[in-house]
């Protein structure tokens, strides 16, 4: 007698680089046993775009996927759906989370997505586009089985969007790095500070340089690194480094004294959990995607406690407390709870809140 196929996931993916494609990779490697991975992404010159390549473990086969137009999007997820015979397709992020809905069948596998950040959180797009973004997401919710925030914040506009009682969790985002060693004490010389992620208006470079600047005014020279890319020509007194591999980002984090998030909208950071697993202290912009977030780790009300730390020659004091704080504030984003949140998600039957 043949024991049955694994359980098979199949990831929509139409992202190449990335908080995304990171994320969806966590999932596969923190994946419960028994669950077989199909990633179909767009090919960049025949191949699945590098970050796909796991090195840490993570098994998936790779498809491509046909995103030229929105008529090529929608044909060729609804042949992969019927090619792949999944169980379960978990769609990442707007566009992906739309062509999903609408190309599967009621009677079909089941519909699991993740915004990653909805579209209409941008700040960069118009309001019209904004209001037709939020209009999509509520027409659609009735035909998404799970809404797997990837954090509290999105999950709360998951349901004030008119989500179905019992179709919203959390798969909670983790680090993609490996825990580094405690930097020790603060090394001698100007305060290093540092903020990761691509050189676009979501993770907003300008309030990053206002921020340096502001606290080049109160403390003097302060060395600013940018982790991530592209280059630009505007960033005036500000290291940009271009796009690292892992090890390399870990040894960028590693070179600061504190980081600084300024994104203008996210789903939960990546980067900044990797902040935390590389041991920083972390001062955050005050967005919807860090709900009741203390107030002296936000920027807004914390960058004067480190000004006063760094005048007082305090900062390992202030830093210890502000790590400390962080630790309090993620200590839901673990290995063991995105795996848990997983095997809910994709198993069988869908229990999203087991009784404990």
């Amino acid at each position: 007698m043949t024991s049955p196929r694994p359980r098979r996931v199949l990831h929509v993916v139409d992202r190449i680089t990335g908080g995304v494609p990171v994320a969806v990779r966590t999932y596969i490697a923190h994946s419960p046993p028994d669950v077989e991975h199909v990633v179909t992404s767009p090919f960049v010159d025949g191949a699945p775009a590098a970050v796909w390549r796991a090195d840490d473990g993570a098994a998936a086969t790779f498809l491509d996927w046909d995103v030229r137009t929105p008529a090529h999007a929608a044909t060729a997820l609804h042949r992969l759906l019927r090619r792949t015979d999944a169980d379960v397709v978990h769609a990442h992020s707007s566009f992906p989370g739309a062509f999903a809905r609408l190309v599967r069948s009621r009677s079909g596998p089941r519909l699991v997505y993740t915004p990653h950040c909805f579209g209409f959180a941008r700040t960069d797009i118009s309001r019209p586009a904004r209001l037709a973004y939020r209009r999509v997401e509520r027409l659609l919710a009735g035909r998404t089985d799970v809404l797997a925030a990837c954090g509290p914040g999105e999950a709360a506009t998951a349901r004030a969007l008119g989500s179905r009682v019992g179709t919203v969790t959390v798969i909670p985002n983790v680090a993609s790095l490996v825990p580094l060693p405690s930097p020790g004490d603060r090394r001698p010389g100007p305060l290093r500070v540092g903020m990761m992620g691509r050189w676009s208006p979501q993770k907003d470079p300008a309030y990053f340089a206002a921020t340096v600047d502001r606290l080049r005014q109160e403390i003097g020279t302060v060395d600013a690194t940018w982790i991530g890319g592209p280059p630009d020509d505007t960033a005036a007194g500000i290291e940009i480094t271009g796009w690292l591999d892992g090890p390399d980002v870990g040894s960028a984090l590693a070179s600061l004294d504190v980081y600084l998030h300024t994104a203008a909208w996210e789903g939960f950071p990546i980067a900044l959990l990797d902040a935390h697993a590389a041991g920083l202290p972390i001062l955050a912009r005050r967005i919807a995607a860090l709900p009741c977030l203390p107030a002296p780790l936000t920027i807004e009300d914390g960058l004067i406690d480190l000004v006063g730390a760094v005048r007082t020659d305090d900062v390992d004091a202030w830093r210890a407390r502000t790590v400390a704080a962080w630790d309090h504030y993620l200590d839901g984003n673990t290995v063991d709870a995105q795996r848990a949140a997983l095997g809910r998600v994709w198993a069988p039957t869908v229990d999203l809140w087991p009784r404990r």
